[in-house]
């Protein structure tokens, strides 16, 4: 009996161990990880000194990034304050000069050429132009503020006499793409006023071409109405034949009843 039970149990035994060896063994995982954190360690072990040395050069390169910005700040903010406060032209000549790629700068050039108007010398008005030139052209103001102070230079043209030249400049300035329209009509309508006073009279009607007197008339911003009322005026003047015609035809005087004719006899004379 025991002899029975123990074939048994050798039997089951090796049922099992053919079982188990029937399974497919279960594929080991490498530890990934722990193996990248050994080598980590490896590394740190050896390159220690390496490490550290070069956590401290990033840190030092943020400081001197940092410290770098906080000094053009600074610089930033006294360059605006001294070009704010130059008062006279000889200060605000000097702030411009040394500050004069600070976006306050062209602020401050529109104040000189202010006090270089002021003073109606020939001299002081070509260098007011050049100041109004200097901010037409700055990249760092808006495109009204650059417009307008091409529109100012062109009338400095005109009061130095060069009105031709000034003309021309209006028709150009009106013909950009980029000028605002209450700013492009005043210069169509400057260009066809001096052409015009120069008995230029086709250069005067293409520039008030350049003026849309329907959109006017619906136009909501009073300035772009001023402006094309003035040209639209001055068109009548260049063309009275059109002007005549446009207007409406006066009402002819109603006639007058006739005398009633006389009656003929019916009957006739003998």
């Amino acid at each position: 009996m025991a002899n029975k039970n123990k074939k048994k149990i050798e039997s089951f035994e090796q049922l099992a161990a053919a079982q188990q060896h029937k399974r497919p063994a279960a594929p080991q995982e490498e530890p990934a990880i722990s193996t990248m954190l050994d080598e980590f360690e490896m590394w740190m072990a050896v390159n220690w000194k390496k490490a550290i040395i070069g956590v401290c050069a990033f840190a030092v390169l943020v400081s001197v990034v940092i410290i770098i910005q906080s000094a053009i700040q600074r610089a930033e903010l006294a360059a605006r304050r001294e070009l704010a406060n130059a008062g006279s032209i000889a200060e605000l000549e000097a702030a411009i000069a040394k500050h004069p790629g600070n976006k306050a700068a062209d602020f401050a050039r529109l104040r000189l050429a202010g006090e270089l108007i002021a003073t109606n010398q020939p001299g002081d008005l070509e260098k007011a132009r050049a100041q109004l030139l200097a901010v037409a052209s700055s990249s760092k103001s808006e495109t009204f503020i650059k417009m307008r102070s091409a529109l100012d230079a062109a009338y400095l043209l005109e009061q130095l006499g060069k009105k031709e030249d000034a003309a021309t400049e209006f028709e150009r300035i009106a013909g950009l793409a980029q000028t605002p329209r209450d700013l492009g009509v005043e210069a169509a309508y400057s260009a066809a006023r001096i052409f015009s006073g120069l008995d230029q009279m086709m250069k005067a009607d293409a520039a008030l071409k350049k003026i849309n007197f329907t959109a006017a008339a619906a136009d909501a911003s009073a300035i772009y109405g001023y402006w094309a009322s003035l040209a639209k005026q001055l068109d009548e003047q260049i063309h009275p034949q059109t002007a005549s015609a446009a207007a409406p035809a006066e009402k002819p005087a109603e006639a007058k009843p006739a005398d009633a004719p006389a009656v003929a006899s019916e009957t006739p004379a003998a």
